[in-house]
């Protein structure tokens, strides 16, 4: 009996192992699926994003969490070894992320990397080319204008910066706002200020100047690149455009305003057009130059890969899958349905425009787009700045200094 019990036993484990070995069999080869853990900065907005990129891998099993909006909370879990495998952040600035580069894989030499437009590509290379970070598809950020407004009182859709300032000055003859958007938020603020010297920013001093910057070589701001923006936002303060009578309204007012007729412009990014402004015949305009006009963009968020999934062969290769996944024409086609219009940052991923987004196509072959100098010093330095113009009708050298003060500070 214990002879024909012992090799009953072994027929059994020799079966139980067989079939435990079948695909398909009690879960088994489910839970052998490496398994990929993404940290998204909003779970909530990107939820039919989130399926599409595990359906483009189905043999890995992708575990989303809450992530952060800013970099300053993946740097806390870099110090304990607890990053998540991929890491996803909207407000991005290679100078902040700098700190994070040694726990990160290089990007370099990948073919994501080698997919990216090299002019967008170029704001994410360290001084020694090397690239962890890569963008989603970005939005256009800039001023759109109400086109029935103007057709309405017969003034003419801005086109350079001297109309601008015509229409606004004229619609206030007809009781109507010109421009409004709140300048106490520290994004609205970065956004104007670049905006209106994103021709000096997209200058090869500007581009020396930027590199410099992130690389944490200098605190200082370059007169020649950045004194144009204060120049401008002095002459709109002075004419009485932006004052701070105006401009610390918040945004929902403002949209309202806009909605019903008396506002005739306001800043808006493409990604929030529809679901703010629905209805509406708009046209965006670009920020003006002397002699180029430029569109001011910035990624709907930007990802990179923690170097722990070295661990194993097998979980680097479901990070790269995940992540190509993540940056496909599929995934970046369903981010951008729920847009009024991304750009394409990526030589493989091409969008169509139309309605209020027609005009964004001539500058993309223009290679007229600015990503924002989203440091998180610039963002509130420029809010502190554009704050001492409005209410105390600051000079532009006397703001130029007062934010170069602002960022040396800080070094």
């Amino acid at each position: 009996m214990k002879i024909i019990n012992k090799k009953r036993l072994i027929g059994c484990g020799f079966a139980l192992a067989v079939f435990a070995g079948l695909p398909g069999i009690c879960g088994c080869s489910e839970s052998r699926k490496p398994e990929i853990e993404v940290a998204l900065w909003n779970l909530d907005v990107y939820e039919n994003y989130t399926k599409q990129v595990q359906s483009l891998v189905p043999d890995v099993t992708i575990k989303w969490v809450k992530g952060q909006r800013d970099l300053d909370y993946y740097k806390q879990l870099s110090e304990t070894d607890s990053l998540p495998d991929i890491i996803t952040v909207r407000k991005f600035s290679m100078k902040d992320s700098l700190s994070l580069n040694p726990y990160l894989l290089d990007l370099t030499r990948t073919e994501i990397a080698s997919s990216y437009y090299d002019i967008y590509l170029e704001n994410y290379k360290t001084r020694e080319g090397k690239v962890f970070w890569v963008p989603m598809s970005g939005t256009v950020d800039g001023i759109v204008a109400n086109k029935e407004l103007f057709e309405q009182y017969n003034i003419p859709v801005p086109s350079d910066f001297e109309s601008f300032i015509s229409a606004c000055q004229e619609f206030e003859k007809h009781g109507i706002r010109g421009y409004s958007l709140d300048l106490s938020l520290d994004y609205n603020a970065l956004h104007l200020l670049q905006g209106m010297g994103i021709e000096s920013l997209s200058s090869v001093d500007g581009m020396v100047w930027r590199k410099d910057y992130e690389e944490g070589k200098t605190n200082h701001l370059d007169s020649k690149v950045w004194l144009p923006a204060f120049e401008k936002m002095e002459r709109l303060n002075t004419l009485k455009i932006l004052d701070k009578d105006t401009m610390y309204s918040d945004d929902v007012g403002s949209y309202e305003r806009f909605m019903e007729g008396t506002q005739a412009m306001v800043n808006i990014s493409s990604e929030s057009i529809s679901k703010l402004l629905p209805g509406k015949d708009l046209e965006i305009l670009p920020y003006f130059g002397e002699d180029q006009d430029f569109l001011l963009t910035y990624p709907t968020f930007n990802a990179a890969v923690s170097k722990g999934v070295e661990e194993s062969s097998e979980k680097e290769k479901a990070a790269w899958k995940v992540l190509m996944a993540m940056t496909s024409s599929q995934a970046q086609e369903v981010l951008n349905q729920y847009t009024d219009g991304l750009i394409s940052y990526k030589r493989d991923i091409s969008f169509e425009y139309d309605g209020s987004m027609s005009m964004v196509q001539r500058y993309l072959e223009k290679n007229r787009t600015y990503i924002r100098l989203g440091s998180e010093e610039f963002f509130e330095n420029s809010r502190i700045t554009v704050d001492e113009m409005l209410v105390n009708h600051m000079s532009a050298e006397s703001a130029l200094e007062l934010m170069d003060d602002l960022m040396s500070s800080s070094e």
